[in-house]
């Protein structure tokens, strides 16, 4: 029996520590993605500044297109951080709610509340994150295929 003791005190130390492992690395790749979406959207602007000096390189219906995309990946990506950062908290309640289990205070229905609600929070934030990439993906075919129009346009001209 006292095994069995020994293993439950393992699991309730350990499976918090690996939900809050896993929710640290979505918050630092969350804003690394974020960042990332902040950088097109000023290469974007750029681009859309220099439409005057260069109007056959950039379409400014693409660029106008591009910066909504952003604007709603970037939409994704906060919530996502919210939903990282809830859940980060209710699985530091977990632990605060296990320990006080461990000090003879009855808090395990409302510690396996907190670990359900983080580990939802953590779901929805990956969708949200799913959905942020494909958006991501659809903006940078949108750009390549820009991209290839300009090549052939040029190529055009020189023969």
């Amino acid at each position: 029996m006292e095994l069995e003791g020994e293993v439950a005190v393992l699991a309730a130390m350990a499976a918090p520590a690996v939900l809050l492992l896993g929710n640290a690395m979505l918050i630092l790749s969350t804003n690394q993605r974020l960042q990332n979406i902040l950088e097109r959207v000023r290469e974007t602007e750029l681009t859309m500044v220099g439409q005057d000096a260069a109007p056959e390189i950039s379409d400014l219906e693409l660029l106008n297109e591009l910066l909504l995309t952003h604007a709603r990946r970037a939409r994704y990506a906060h919530r996502a951080l919210l939903s990282f950062y809830t859940s980060t908290g209710l699985f530091m309640l977990m632990v605060v709610l296990i320990g006080l289990t461990g000090l003879g205070l009855r808090a395990v229905d409302a510690a396996l509340f907190a670990a359900f609600g983080g580990c939802v929070l953590f779901v929805v934030g990956a969708v949200l994150l799913v959905r942020e990439t494909w958006l991501g993906i659809g903006a940078l075919d949108r750009r390549f295929e820009n991209i290839m129009e300009v090549c052939r346009r040029l190529a055009d001209r020189r023969s």
